[in-house]
């Protein structure tokens, strides 16, 4: 049976087919997948991100992924994830808890917006997983730099001598780092699934291309570097080294006013 647009109940066979046999009825076209499409999980997530509690799925998430088209039937979805502890009291995701009567479970969609559904769960759970590495780090970072920052204050206060103002160098280019390292994590925080390297969600990009970008004020070390190993270059650098030196006396002495 299924809800008629003028509201009265109907049977539809192909329906009932579905729910009892799917895999005999599966249609393996690109519009029946269970995989959401980029942009749907990029509402999805800026959608999470921007709510008080960005882990828990509340009644419009459904909705906005575009596993359903209502809001209405999406809170019908999520009081019947709720009421069988697939989400939690707090929102959470708990992919243990789907089982094999889920079919019966979530009766008022079909099957291929089950497996929308299942697809949604299972990466809004490793969403999750990726939120909280990030937050753990972002902590940490926050402890490491408050850290690094009472060493700076204690460093400026200290005597001016040139071994205290090395270490001071020292203290404000690690902060320098940690900051930069907090800002890189809150970066990937704030990047959508669509957004995404590889090699900067593995941490196995160049820190520097990530620092400077593709500013053009970044000097071009690599065409400096080719041309002091080129060979043709070695009769030059040799005129340069074994040019006379120019004496011009000793240095003026200081003379103290009388």
């Amino acid at each position: 049976m299924y809800r008629k647009r003028n509201g009265s109940l109907g049977f539809s066979f192909t329906r009932f087919a579905h729910a009892a046999v799917p895999n005999f009825f599966e249609d393996e076209s690109p519009v029946r997948t269970a995989d959401l499409t980029a942009y749907r999980r990029d509402m999805c997530y800026m959608h999470q991100i921007a709510s008080t509690d960005p882990y828990a799925l509340d009644e419009r998430s459904f909705y906005v992924a575009g596993v359903v088209d209502s809001e209405s039937v999406s809170r019908k979805v999520y009081k019947a994830l709720k009421k069988y502890t697939i989400l939690g009291n707090d929102g959470i995701v708990d992919t243990h808890k789907i089982g094999p009567r889920f079919p019966h479970q979530l009766a008022m969609l079909n099957i291929p917006r089950q497996k929308e559904l299942v697809g949604m769960l299972f990466w809004w759970e490793e969403e999750c997983q990726r939120l909280r590495k990030l937050n753990a780090e972002e902590k940490e970072l926050d402890g490491l730099i408050a850290d690094a920052e009472a060493r700076v204050a204690v460093g400026t206060e200290g005597d001016d001598c040139s071994g205290r103002r090395e270490d001071d160098r020292g203290a404000k280019l690690a902060l320098d780092q940690l900051r930069f390292a907090r800002e890189r994590v809150r970066m990937k925080k704030r990047q959508r699934p669509s957004q995404r390297r590889v090699d900067v969600e593995q941490d196995k990009d160049d820190i520097v291309m990530a620092f400077h970008g593709r500013s053009k004020s970044v000097p071009n070390m690599t065409g400096q570097l080719s041309g002091m190993t080129d060979p043709s270059n070695d009769i030059n650098r040799r005129g340069v080294e074994e040019a006379p030196r120019e004496d011009h006396g000793p240095p003026p002495g200081y003379l103290p006013s009388t």
